[in-house]
């Protein structure tokens, strides 16, 4: 069957159809773009490829964007703390009274598109065809949530993953998977639908799993004993830097990696045995 170009009208007319005829087409659908998806990770990421975007992500702090920028077709956002400097820079504009700038910007949602900056096509394939990466990462990089993503497409469209996110406890890496599991809930239907994942909890390790892919990621505390019996395909270390076993985890999983799979640490700076293979100080 010849691919479907997804448009607007497209789905005008699908909205006219009877429920069944819906249900076949949209299955369809999701076949066509699960194997798009499943064949190019950035195809997956930037929402320009599709009519409605099919990765989100989600951050609490404030996001906003100038509204002259914007009517001047220039894309800008900020966070809270920059509106004052980015009114001064960028426009000349300096407010006595920090109220006034409201006027200024629109507050962006929580729950955001994929952001395509222009370092996430060169990181991401880097991250496919690279075994081993290690990231030095800043605040507004959203590197906690490229990774995140890469792994949980890694999971939903290739078979018989076995992904592993690494933080600090137990809690902060099952809130990774709960990133994970955001990531999936909020793709079109679609494509969610095409092979469904369950979200659980067990003694504190958090598991997205999909169960007609046989893939999984799975939530752990630092450690290299917490990890050593197990044979994955992928490693996530989020902060690893401040791990303090970071290293002795390294070393343990280094051999199931090498036989195919790949590991992934990224953390803000610090001393410590991240530095030392970011600096090649290391034998």
């Amino acid at each position: 069957m010849p691919d479907i170009d997804l448009t607007p009208a497209l789905f005008d007319e699908i909205a006219r159809l009877k429920p069944s005829e819906q249900r076949k087409v949209m299955r369809i659908i999701g076949e066509q773009e699960f194997d798009r998806c499943a064949d190019d990770l950035l195809y997956w990421l930037d929402e320009s490829k599709h009519i409605v975007p099919y990765v989100y992500t989600q951050d609490q702090k404030p996001l906003y964007e100038c509204t002259i920028c914007r009517d001047a077709g220039v894309e800008s956002t900020s966070y809270f703390h920059k509106l004052d400097d980015h009114l001064k820079i960028r426009h000349g504009i300096e407010q006595a009274n920090p109220q006034d700038r409201r006027g200024y910007f629109k507050e962006l949602p929580t729950t955001r598109p994929f952001p395509m900056k222009p370092y996430i096509e060169p990181i991401a394939r880097t991250w496919l065809t690279e075994q081993f990466i290690v990231i030095p990462k800043s605040r507004d990089m959203i590197a906690t949530w490229q990774i995140v993503a890469y792994y949980t497409w890694d999971t939903l469209f290739h078979t018989g993953r076995q992904n592993f996110f690494q933080s600090e406890n137990a809690s902060k890496a099952n809130y990774l998977v709960q990133r994970a599991n955001f990531i999936y809930k909020n793709q079109p239907k679609f494509l969610r639908d095409m092979h469904k994942a369950t979200y659980t909890v067990n003694n504190k390790n958090g598991r997205l799993y999909v169960p007609s892919l046989d893939s999984e990621i799975i939530g752990l505390p630092q450690g290299p004993d917490q990890i050593r019996m197990h044979h994955p395909t992928g490693i996530f270390g989020d902060e690893i830097a401040f791990q303090e076993k970071a290293g002795e985890t390294f070393s343990a999983i280094k051999p199931a990696i090498q036989a195919g799979g790949r590991y992934t640490g990224i953390s803000s700076a610090n001393p410590g045995w991240m530095h030392l293979v970011v600096e090649d100080l290391l034998d």
